[in-house]
């Protein structure tokens, strides 16, 4: 089972409380279990910040249904 956070090219993670952090626990990120939802969500909050580059990332989830977020992208 997958669910849908989203990342912006800071590598941060938008929060249940609409912040961008990068340093949040699993629980305090925004997921949602369906893609639409989330494209939705990121339509909301591109639309305050026009300037924002954040994209919908599939998570697989453990078995206390928290996602697994992805590790940060390191530059090579």
């Amino acid at each position: 089972m997958a669910v849908f956070v989203l990342q912006d090219i800071n590598d941060n993670f938008l929060t249940k409380a609409l912040e961008w952090r990068n340093d949040c626990s699993v629980a305090e990120v925004y997921r949602s279990p369906h893609k639409d939802g989330a494209l939705n969500h990121l339509l909301e909050v591109n639309a305050k910040n026009p300037d924002l580059r954040a994209r919908v990332v599939a998570c697989e989830v453990d078995p206390k249904n928290r996602p697994l977020l992805p590790q940060k992208q390191s530059a090579a």
